[in-house]
């Protein structure tokens, strides 16, 4: 069936104009989202059942509740909960933000509004990763 040059017009709109640059966003999509479900599994068996495990006697810091600050700074003097707390950050902007974006992209059209969308949301990722890093910096100096 031949289509007439309005309909394929009205089909392109709907097409991504950069073939390679969608399948990137919708492969990231899916590492990212495997990602946060791995760092969502260490947070939950970290911070909820292997703490509770713990001996609160030889950690003092802990024997003031698993959520208490001590136990949170406790927790982050070590460079690898640290780092697994920024990489979780980080997984989570981009799933989130990303996932986001292609609801939008969805719904949207104008190359104009994408282009600003595109920029507003990594000007939000960048912003919270930034927070997050700082926040974990400034728990661990109150040590």
């Amino acid at each position: 069936m031949k289509l007439s040059s309005s309909q394929e017009s009205k089909i392109r709109q709907f097409l991504p104009k950069h073939q390679s640059s969608s399948a990137l966003w919708w492969v990231l999509q899916r590492i990212s989202g495997f990602f946060v479900f791995l760092l969502v599994f260490f947070h939950m068996i970290v911070n909820h059942y292997l703490t509770a495990l713990m001996n609160t006697d030889a950690v003092p810091e802990l024997q003031k509740g698993i959520a208490s600050f001590e136990a949170v700074q406790w927790k982050m003097q070590n460079p690898l909960y640290f780092w697994i707390s920024i990489l979780f950050v980080i997984f989570l902007m981009i799933h989130a933000l990303n996932g986001f974006r292609m609801v939008m992209l969805d719904v949207a059209t104008g190359h104009t509004f994408r282009k600003i969308l595109a920029i507003l949301l990594l000007l939000i990722g960048v912003l919270v990763i930034i927070y997050a890093f700082i926040l974990n910096s400034t728990v661990i100096s109150f040590g």
